[in-house]
């Protein structure tokens, strides 16, 4: 456990890629398994958790269904497991990082003071975006600029679609 910790630390440092991670059905359920939950906490504190439950359920459904559409178009669909642990693993990560900042934000928010956690919020936001561009960038051979527009895109796409369960039902 801790050699798999630290492997998802080595890749959100760009030092490892999603060809590290060992393919495995297993590991892929523990991923996507702590990705939600951890997404879901962070989602929690300041949205239903309803609403939080379905975007976290869209973004899983976004995030491997068009990683699956990509390998598919690129012939590399034997990626796809490592490629979903890599970004489901460091996406865990990224977001039990955001908990406390997310939480400071929720509870400073009545009274100011939120320009410092909101600011490494966005750093953070940055980073993960960042990391996804390089898991990207490696399972599809390309260069780090094309694996960045995918990152933004995916994450512009995510964001819109599981605002929009936000707005509907919040």
């Amino acid at each position: 456990m801790h050699a798999l910790f630290n492997l998802f630390v080595d890749i959100c440092l760009f030092r490892k890629g999603p060809k590290d991670i060992p393919a495995s059905a297993a590991l892929l359920k523990a991923c996507l398994l702590a990705y939600g939950l951890s997404g879901l906490l962070v989602l929690i504190l300041s949205t239903p958790a309803s609403v939080a439950l379905l975007q976290i359920l869209l973004d899983l459904m976004l995030l491997s269904g068009l990683l699956y559409l990509a390998l598919i178009l690129r012939r590399h669909p034997e990626r796809f497991e490592q490629t979903l642990s890599a970004l489901t693993g460091t996406g865990t990560l990224m977001a039990l990082l955001a908990l406390p900042l997310m939480s400071w934000i929720v509870h400073q928010s009545s009274s100011g003071g939120i320009e410092l956690p909101s600011a490494l919020l966005l750093a953070l936001m940055v980073w993960s975006i960042a990391i996804m561009a390089h898991i990207l960038r490696q399972t599809f051979d390309t260069s780090i600029w094309v694996g960045v527009l995918y990152a933004i895109g995916y994450t512009f796409l995510s964001w819109t679609l599981t605002g929009w369960i936000g707005a509907d039902g919040g």
